[in-house]
């Protein structure tokens, strides 16, 4: 197959897919997201201390949530 091809391959399985479907996963997630990045801090840490970042939560969590938003939008 050429690189035309697999293109148009590829833009007709994302189109395959339900957008209502798709589009109620990913509104999951971004509310998850909005509600993350709006949580207060001290509802996630007790002792009110700065961790570095590879040790905060939230951080990990909001990482977490946009690779979800990513594979329901890219596989959905």
């Amino acid at each position: 197959m050429t690189i035309v091809q697999l293109v148009f391959a590829e833009g007709a399985r994302f189109a395959a897919a339900p957008l209502a479907g798709k589009a109620a996963f990913i509104g999951v997630f971004v509310a998850l997201l909005v509600w993350l990045l709006l949580l207060p801090p001290r509802l996630i840490d007790e002792q009110g201390q700065r961790c570095p970042w590879w040790r905060n939560v939230r951080f990990w969590a909001v990482v977490v949530t946009l690779a979800q938003i990513w594979v329901y939008f890219y596989w959905g």
